[in-house]
């Protein structure tokens, strides 16, 4: 049975060619080195901190997975990832989970597996596929739970990686690793039914005659599995074997050995099943490890070492960050409340006022996004709720601490003349030379000294307004300066849809970007830099000495102030040159916030529904449009409002 590792991963880096054109044998294709090593470097960002008593070979099995990825990017096929995972929930919905069947958290574990895949497809257009192998009938009847709730868990689960759009991801079962004779009708019923057809048959083919315990626990990869069984099977059965008069603590403890110990042999059998069905693939793995033959995960963006959604609840802080740990030590904090979804429980979330209004027609439902920001709809559905009924003091209050907020299901017809006579609600307009709203949307050549926003093409990361200037005098030097005077907020409304799969607007928080800084990078060295923008696009605009981070003007808390480099090769309109002022390291200095603000871990990717309203705080956040094909009919309506 899977268990969760440690706490959130530090980057160590896996990479053997730093360089395209390092030197290398004939035989061997740089580019596709340089790729798969780039890969791996990508997954392990969402790896496991391993313990400092850890015997760490991560080092040693590095060439062995840079081959591995080397076969299939030389190919140029999607690299094949798998992970046995995602069993059953804990058999103890009374203090450890929610439920038995799928929660926020498995939602937010299937999306940081899915983000994981679209990262290396940033970087390797094949991409990644990774295939989810269920282990829950290996180990289920030995912790009491039904073969019903383990498909039921299972189909859920499936169910909610199509609906949520996790297309990179995809599940097998018990069955697909044995030969056993099946009906043509593949249900609940008959899986029931074969449920210990198949356990046999797992360990009548793949387990070793030679397998010993005593043998086994030699090898630090099992004991470390071994002694997370027993950390965590402590709590999942206290209720399935309760004490009582003949059954006393030290019993309980024994019994929850030996359990632990029959899992070891089964799971040996299923790691031989899963080695033979699976062996072109990277393994994963959400157990700690020494990384000699898999590589540990972090499954959720958690800050304990309960990493795994089944055996934890999840809680979403106001500012979008979250924890977890046992449903029981959440429901005695009075800061939080249960949230539900589907008529179930489904995760913790840090109680505001701001996470309600409108209660007289119905309320509204507040949905954490991964990785950040929130969606609020109408709780009644579309239509029940219109723009008039948007708290804008709340969703502005909310926008400064979690950014953006989507507000869907408002507007069934969406109309300038209501989108601007909303804004003025917000806080107070700002109009461009352009005037108050801007029509954002592809306009080919025709930059209206907007250098590429009315384009088709991917722009860099930025927050809008850095080259609004107005001229002031210097007290200290008595000098006239150009001073950029951004506005706080952006207000986003669409006439349009926009296609499922191009025309992105990212969205990357600096909470998160300095959640994942690298060690060398720290937020107080970021704070002592300045940095110099200039482009000939914007009247020609160069601005020096900027501040790379700031303190928000309501919550305090540091924010990052960037522009992405964006050279002349990216663009078919005006460069931008950024550098970090009288840094030596100015290169790789940006380079590092670049590729963090382009992380799926802290980077948001939001399709556009037609009436969607967004509303986003344009210091707390960094955004960017990826590109889409020109002339489609994808069309934001924008104002800026302080």
């Amino acid at each position: 049975m899977s268990v969760a590792g440690a706490i959130e991963p530090r980057p160590v880096p896996l990479g053997i060619v730093g360089n395209s054109m390092t030197p290398l044998p004939v035989a061997l294709d740089a580019s596709a080195l340089h790729t798969s090593s780039k890969i791996l470097e990508i997954i392990d960002r969402y790896r496991m901190v391993s313990s400092p008593s850890i015997d760490n070979r991560a080092d040693e099995s590095a060439l062995k997975f840079i081959a591995l990825t080397y076969t299939h990017v030389k190919a140029r096929r999607p690299v094949p990832m798998c992970l046995p995972a995602f069993p059953f929930k804990s058999p103890n919905s009374v203090s450890k989970v929610l439920g038995s069947l799928p929660d926020k958290a498995d939602e937010f574990a299937l999306a940081r597996l899915n983000g994981l895949c679209q990262a290396i497809g940033d970087v390797y257009t094949p991409g990644a596929k990774l295939t989810i192998i269920s282990d829950g009938l290996v180990y289920n009847d030995l912790l009491g739970v039904p073969d019903k709730d383990v498909w039921a868990y299972g189909e859920t689960l499936r169910a909610l990686a199509i609906a949520k759009g996790f297309n990179n991801i995809s599940f097998s079962r018990l069955r697909d690793l044995v030969n056993i004779e099946l009906p043509t009708e593949f249900n609940e019923m008959t899986y029931v039914a074969n449920a210990s057809n198949f356990r046999r048959a797992l360990l009548n083919s793949f387990s070793r005659p030679d397998w010993s315990w005593e043998e086994a626990r030699k090898s630090e990869d099992v004991c470390m599995t071994y002694r997370g069984y027993i950390k965590f099977l402590q709590l999942d059965l206290e209720n399935v074997y309760p004490l009582r008069e003949d059954r006393t603590k030290s019993k309980y403890k024994k019994g929850i050995e030996y359990i632990a110990r029959q899992m070891m042999a089964r799971g040996d059998a299923f790691a031989n099943a899963v080695r033979t069905k699976y062996i072109n693939h990277i393994r994963l793995s959400i157990h700690p490890s020494t990384g000699e033959s898999k590589l540990s995960l972090n499954l959720l963006p958690t800050d304990t070492f309960y990493t795994t959604p089944w055996h934890s609840a999840i809680v979403f802080r106001l500012d979008g960050t979250t924890t977890t740990g046992p449903r029981a030590e959440f429901e005695k904090d009075d800061k939080l409340e249960l949230v539900y979804e589907n008529d179930r429980p489904s995760y913790f979330r840090e109680k505001s006022d701001l996470l309600s209004w409108a209660e007289e027609k119905g309320g509204i439902v507040c949905e954490p996004i991964y990785p950040a920001g929130l969606t609020i709809r109408p709780a009644k559905g579309r239509g029940a709720l219109t723009m008039d009924d948007i708290d804008s003091k709340k969703v502005r209050a909310l926008s400064e601490i979690n950014s953006p907020i989507i507000l869907r299901g408002f507007v069934k017809r969406p109309e300038k003349e209501a989108f601007i006579k909303k804004s003025y609600e917000f806080g107070e307009p700002l109009p461009w030379k352009f005037g108050l709203l801007l029509e954002v949307k592809d306009r080919g050549a025709d930059t209206r000294g907007l250098n590429n926003v009315l384009s088709a093409e991917w722009m860099p990361f930025h927050y809008d307004g850095l080259f609004k200037t107005v001229k002031k005098v210097d007290e200290a030097t008595n000098k006239e300066v150009l001073v950029s005077t951004p506005p706080q907020f952006q207000f986003f409304h669409t006439p349009t849809a926009s296609p499922s799969d191009t025309g992105f607007t990212l969205f990357s928080s600096s909470t998160l970007l300095f959640k994942y800084l690298p060690s060398w990078l720290t937020v107080e060295k970021l704070s002592t830099m300045t940095w110099t923008v200039s482009t000939s696009s914007f009247d020609a605009t160069t601005l020096k000495g900027l501040p790379l981070v700031i303190k928000h003007p309501t919550t305090g808390a540091p924010c990052i102030r960037y522009h992405e480099p964006w050279p002349q090769s990216k663009t078919s309109f005006d460069a931008t040159s950024v550098t970090i002022d009288g840094n030596e390291d100015s290169e790789v200095v940006c380079d590092a916030i670049t590729e963090l603000l382009h992380d799926r871990r802290i980077a948001f990717y939001h399709v556009w529904e037609r009436g969607d309203l967004l509303v986003s705080d344009n210091i707390l956040m960094m955004h960017t449009r990826s590109d889409f094909t020109a002339g489609s009919d994808r069309e934001l309506w924008r104002i800026h409002f302080d």
